[in-house]
């Protein structure tokens, strides 16, 4: 990914990996953006399920040539909130 201007690439990147995006802000920077995906569990998450996330998250952060920070996780609403950072 080389700039989050095409809010489109963004969420291509996250449903291709398992991470449908509900909503993108602050993308008009070009090099940032905040993101709230899907998280597709029912109830709380175990153990292997986070893992399963920060797996995917690490994909898509060497895949695109990103740094992400995980914001928060809200299981009452099955998201997750991460922020973007494209690097230089």
């Amino acid at each position: 990914m080389k700039s989050t201007l095409d809010p489109d690439v963004i969420y291509a990147v996250f449903d291709r990996n398992g991470l449908p995006v509900h909503r993108i802000d602050n993308f008009d920077r070009g090099d940032f953006a905040e993101i709230r995906a899907e998280l597709n569990y029912p109830g709380f998450l175990t153990v292997p399920q986070l893992q399963e996330i920060t797996l995917k998250l690490n994909l898509i952060e060497q895949n695109e040539n990103l740094r992400i920070e995980i914001v928060h996780i809200d299981m009452i609403h099955h998201s997750i909130r991460v922020n973007i950072h494209i690097r230089k």
